[in-house]
């Protein structure tokens, strides 16, 4: 027996231990707020796919929403523009997504098999390491 304490995104905004939905400091830094949603676009997968040869799959990128329909890299023109909506959602977005290691590991056979923030600071100098951004439900 060990306490076992269930955090969840509907706990009060001063509870000190808030669920954290992206794996970002970034609400914080933003505004003092762990909740967190990470957003991914489909095209902009698409384009790195081509870009390298290689079928990659958005779940690779650990998205909490992917989107389709934008034009590739158009999602980073949301950060410091007015709320989106996704669904029934009102989203702020906060800061682009700076790509780890983790994202080597391909969903489909769990192998480290690409260098994926290296790559995408190769062929896309102009985002640098940077795939998705995180955002806030306002």
């Amino acid at each position: 027996g060990e306490e076992l304490r269930v955090v969840s995104a509907d706990m009060p905004s001063d509870e000190p231990h808030r669920h954290q939905f992206g794996n970002t400091a970034s609400g914080v830094k933003h505004n003092g707020d762990t909740r967190t949603i990470h957003i991914v676009n489909a095209n902009t997968v698409q384009q790195v796919s081509e870009a390298l040869g290689v079928d990659l799959d958005p779940a690779r990128f650990r998205a909490n929403i992917v989107v389709h329909g934008m034009e590739p890299w158009s999602e980073f023109d949301w950060i410091g523009a007015p709320p989106v909506t996704i669904g029934s959602a009102q989203l702020t977005a906060i800061k682009r997504t700076v790509r780890c290691a983790g994202i080597n590991v391909s969903p489909a056979t769990g192998k480290n098999d690409l260098d994926l923030p290296r790559l995408l600071a190769e062929h896309f100098p102009q985002y640098g390491p940077y795939l998705g951004v995180y955002a806030q439900v306002v």
